[in-house]
């Protein structure tokens, strides 16, 4: 979790492959070998091991090339060192690597696991000059809160181009990973088979690519990467690609090549503008002022980087994205559950934010996602809110069922229809959520992908605060008339309360189809009693009963309205911030 303005580190440069020669080499699999520990801060120190972390959520032992089982390793373990609230500084430096001041372009190579929490630092530093100066290099940075480094505990390869670190070549280099957490007892980094490499005359490297390059700086939700967008919701696509220049010499005419493949008259072959790329040089390319014809179905992109010289290694250099048109859905996840997020035993909204482009939408309904994690009979409800994180209209409670869950890879989705169908206005930006009341049933949130800061939102029922998540819950927009609930399905009386999660007051509205006597109940959590009230005979049609908060205790409270012989339940929830 991660608060509503902060910003994110910068990407981590990772790669699954390299052919090229070894210079030097550390698998640790006769120990330390001269390698050194520096702790500054905190009780966390990198050590070697040879079974790595296995507690809670931490990936396990790192399964690398020489690693587990069997092998040694290199570790920074805050899940079993840390202490909460205890900032943890740690690093490991080689010993000095000598006899290569004739080599002026280098990559280094390392295999990893990584867990994030929220915003650890893990970087590897390069000195050229025997450790008086160090250049810096981030990874790890594209790795979401609660998520791990794919595959973990299976090992990811890292590929680093630390040319610039070398100044034309160094006699005695040194390399030392460094873990920084000021939150204290999080997750790990394990770091296991690390060698430097030549580089091939020409190779190029697709470090990332998109086809919406939207930032949190911009003034809506417009530009973002959706994965389903409605067929009037179709906009311009905004390709971009960082590249980096892997090999020895200039790279010419370097220029991202944007591959369609798409329904209808959508089959298109797109350059950008042309850039020249020094050794070691990273760079953006940019494609603009394309927008798809609309219609139906599924587009494939296909986006690699190309340059005038005879590539040597091509299978970096590109990757293929997809992205659907539908008449009825918005969609901003990938359609498998990768992952997935609760809050503990504390309330929670959590969603995405989506722009709305055309005036010819009513959302019916908001689609959600929740992994097999969840407790069976759990209710949860859906949320709609506007620009300013007002809530405009929720959907009645639902008592989830086991075959709703997900496992890994799967998108089964509960559809959640609102009250009443809310139209929604053009050039303007909604925000969709899931509600868990929170208690000891759990629910956990489906998520897929990741969301640029800003994008994806929790609200914290026990801080009553807003923050950003990394991660893309399963969470969507359903403009089907057929997921209303105006055939009759609706709740007893109508009965809804705006806001559900609330700091001063919530005011209940319903409505009366006669003229009734009309009396109410509040409860908490455990079944007591704790507010009444008699509102008198009132006439038919809408009503409302503004609920101040008062002394009221944070947590779940069931609201009761009763109609004569009718009664209709919500639950709402007091935010354990005073």
């Amino acid at each position: 979790m991660a608060p509503a303005h902060a910003h994110e580190p910068p990407d981590a440069l990772s790669d699954a492959r390299s052919a090229a020669a070894v210079l030097w080499s550390e698998d640790f699999e006769n120990g330390l070998g001269g390698w050194t520990v520096n702790t500054q801060t905190g009780a966390v120190s990198w050590q070697l091991t040879s079974t790595g972390n296995t507690g809670g959520f931490t990936p396990g032992p790192l399964q690398s090339t020489t690693g587990y089982p069997g092998g040694s390793w290199i570790v920074a373990d805050s899940d079993e060192q840390g202490t909460a609230g205890v900032a943890e500084n740690t690093t490991i430096t080689s010993p000095p690597i000598t006899g290569l001041d004739t080599v002026p372009f280098m990559l280094l190579r390392f295999e990893q696991s990584f867990r994030q929490l929220n915003n650890d630092i893990t970087q590897v530093e390069v000195s050229s000059d025997g450790g008086n100066d160090w250049t810096v290099f981030p990874v790890n940075g594209d790795v979401p809160g609660n998520q791990s480094t794919p595959g973990a505990p299976v090992s990811e390869t890292v590929l680093l181009n630390i040319s610039s670190a070398l100044n034309g070549g160094s006699g005695d280099i040194r390399i030392r990973f460094h873990w920084l957490s000021f939150e204290g007892f999080t997750y790990s980094w394990q770091v296991d088979d690390i060698a430097l490499l030549t580089v091939e005359a020409n190779d190029l490297r697709l470090i990332s690519a998109t086809y919406a390059d939207w930032s949190p700086d911009e003034p809506d939700f417009n530009g973002l990467a959706y994965t389903i967008y409605p067929i009037d919701e179709l906009r311009e696509l905004k390709f971009k690609a960082v590249v980096v220049n892997n090999g020895s010499q200039p790279q010419t005419n370097v220029r991202l090549k944007a591959d369609i493949d798409g329904p209808g008259t959508n089959d298109v072959i797109l350059y950008s503008a042309p850039i020249m790329l020094s050794p070691g040089a990273v760079d953006s390319l940019y494609i603009t002022g394309y927008t798809p014809v609309a219609a139906l179905g599924t587009y494939l992109l296909q986006l690699s980087v190309v340059q005038d010289e005879p590539e040597a290694l091509p299978d970096d250099n590109g990757t293929v994205m997809r992205f659907e048109v539908q008449v009825d859905r918005f969609a901003r996840d990938e359609n498998a559950m990768q992952g997935d997020r609760d809050n503990g035993t504390d309330p929670y909204e959590l969603g995405n934010w989506y722009h709305i482009r055309s005036s010819d939408h009513t959302l019916y309904a908001i689609e959600v996602a929740l992994s097999a994690r969840t407790d069976p009979g759990t209710l949860i409800s859906a949320s709609l809110y506007d620009e300013e994180l007002e809530l405009l209209m929720s959907t009645d409670e639902h008592e989830v069922l086991a075959g709703e869950l997900n496992l890994q890879g799967q998108h089964e989705f509960i559809t959640l229809p609102l009250v009443a169908p809310m139209p929604l206005d053009a050039d303007n930006d909604y925000f969709v959520a899931v509600t868990h009341y929170g208690g000891t049933e759990e629910v956990w949130t489906a998520t897929s992908g990741t969301s640029a800061p800003q994008s994806s939102l929790i609200f914290d029922g026990g801080s009553g605060q807003w923050f950003y998540v990394t991660v893309t819950p399963m969470v969507r927009m359903n403009f089907d008339p057929a997921a209303s609930v105006m055939d009759g399905s609706a709740a007893p009386l109508g009965l809804m309360a705006t806001p559900t999660l609330f700091d001063d007051h919530t005011t209940m509205r319903f409505e009366l189809p006669a003229a009734s006597p009309v009396r109410w109940e509040l409860h908490d959590a455990v079944g007591r009693l704790v507010r009444s009230g008699d509102a008198g005979r009132m006439a038919p049609g809408a009503h409302a009963i503004e609920l101040p908060a008062g002394d009221l205790a944070p947590g779940v409270h069931a609201f009761t309205l009763i109609d004569g012989e009718r009664r209709s339940t919500i639950r709402i929830v007091r935010n354990g911030a005073r």
